[in-house]
């Protein structure tokens, strides 16, 4: 049974099934990266720790700007971005995902769903003026009762009105009749 993990120059290192196995790569990619310029210790050999800032998956408490970013060579700012690139990937693919369980519902969905809600709303509301003043002819005379239908729908569009605008509510200075 071979060896995965070894010391080398005080460094972790892990051989390359060992490392194709951390990174699920095949061995032709492993060389490829070596001939890219991935830090290797020995024949067969590669320091972890800097292979993964390497590949950009570790920083070395040295990226933390643009500028760091600026300062690296051009193999190391194209690790660098195309990390940056896959983590994107991976968030749109979860938030994808999210969406598919139903943990997220589309703007035009809510949107939908709110207007409808609102447009059943506004139909109650308007509607039980109509019926407290049929209600209310019973004891009043037939005037007095569309008056209170007659308040009672502006009270209610008045409230509508609010739920309607962005912002501070103001409401319209109307002159009363006595």
């Amino acid at each position: 049974m071979d060896k995965k993990v070894k010391i080398l120059d005080e460094k972790i290192c892990l051989s390359t099934a060992a490392m194709c196995e951390v990174f699920n790569i095949d061995k032709s990619t492993l060389k490829r990266w070596g001939d890219d310029g991935c830090p290797k210790t020995a024949r067969g050999w590669w320091p972890l720790a800097e292979v993964l800032r390497w590949r950009g998956l570790v920083s070395a408490g040295g990226i933390q700007t643009e500028k760091d970013v600026e300062r690296l060579s051009l193999q190391e700012q194209k690790l660098y971005y195309e990390a940056k690139y896959k983590q994107a990937q991976s968030e749109a693919a979860e938030f994808k995902n999210a969406i598919q369980r139903g943990e997220y519902i589309l703007k035009d969905d809510i949107i939908a769903e709110l207007q409808r809600f609102f447009i059943v709303l506004k139909r109650s509301m308007l509607g039980y003026s109509r019926r407290i003043a049929t209600e209310l002819a019973g004891y009043v005379d037939s005037v007095t009762a569309r008056r209170i239908e007659k308040m009672i729908t502006e009270l209610t569009l008045d409230a509508l009105e609010q739920i309607s605008i962005d912002g501070v509510y103001k409401p319209s200075k109307k002159k009363r009749k006595n």
